[in-house]
């Protein structure tokens, strides 16, 4: 009924989850785990070959350094894809998609207004201890949204052979969530489901490969961006985004792991959609000029 796709690097890890799955999930399944230790095939590529190796109709995607803490949440999963409008169920995601390059969240200047999770949240690279992450202002059991985090979602065979990863925009691990969320968002419902708990060992590192591959993303989707599930008024959701972008094209300019014509192009791309004046471009290009 549903098949389980890992992109796996460590066997360990993949030993770990599967017999956490199969103790957990509670309704029949299969999983199949692709080794992509040396393959150099980035996570859309492997996804894309998991979904087309799949045998059941609802497929579940997942990072292999996480612990299922629900018993028979397959239940949960099948109940909720009966419904022909859902298209990605996830356990953490926002209701606002800024314009703005940031992760399954907003820039940090929405604040945590439109998260939606529900999560068991480890730090690798914090080293802080387990916290569990809960946001339900509604107190809902689905949430709409307008992405969702990679860590674990959902969709179905079908979705998957419609929609399929974006491979040739996104070659690496990063960005693929919040990709494949927007596409299959335009056609369906995308959800996140409170029923559903899990513990995940990492917090995601947000490098400087991340953001060139949201950056790419972003202008993927330009045209339908923001997308506002969480009801901001169009002055005070103006007001924000002007905000995080300032900040955010402050940070590229001098950001050195940038080269400068992918610097320049990231500032003439906000310029040509008229996100910024040609009063703040011309700072920024000074700026730029000056640091360079």
């Amino acid at each position: 009924m549903i098949s389980v796709i890992i992109c796996s690097i460590d066997k360990l890890l993949l030993e770990a989850v599967r017999q956490n799955i199969t103790t957990t999930i509670g309704v029949e399944h299969e999983i199949i785990a692709i080794d992509n230790l040396n393959s150099g095939k980035g996570i859309c590529e492997v996804y894309n070959e998991g979904a087309a190796l799949a045998k059941y109709p609802l497929l579940c995607f997942l990072h292999e350094d996480i612990k299922l803490t629900t018993d028979n949440w397959g239940k949960t999963v099948v109940a909720v894809f009966c419904d022909d409008k859902v298209g990605l169920l996830g356990i953490a995601g926002s209701t606002y998609r800024s314009t703005v390059p940031s992760g399954w969240f907003p820039p940090h200047e929405f604040g945590t207004t439109s998260w939606r999770l529900n999560i068991i949240q480890g730090s690798r690279y914090q080293n802080k201890a387990e916290k569990h992450e809960y946001f339900n202002p509604l107190k809902e059991n689905l949430s709409k949204v307008a992405c969702v985090d990679g860590v674990w979602f959902c969709t179905t065979k079908k979705i998957a052979g419609e929609i399929k990863f974006d491979n040739h925009l996104l070659s690496g691990f990063h960005g693929y969530d919040i990709d494949y969320s927007l596409a299959v968002g335009q056609h369906y419902e995308v959800l996140v489901s409170y029923d559903i708990l899990l513990s995940h060992a990492s917090d995601g590192n947000f490098n400087e490969e991340w953001l060139k591959q949201i950056i790419k993303v972003q202008h993927k989707y330009r045209n339908i961006l923001p997308l506002n599930y969480e009801g901001y008024d169009k002055e005070e959701a103006a007001k924000m985004e002007s905000s995080s972008l300032k900040r955010f094209l402050k940070e590229i300019i001098r950001n050195k792991n940038f080269t400068v014509q992918e610097r320049k192009n990231v500032l003439n791309t906000y310029y040509r959609q008229n996100q910024i004046g040609t009063l703040k471009y011309l700072k920024f290009l000074y700026q730029l000029i000056k640091i360079r």
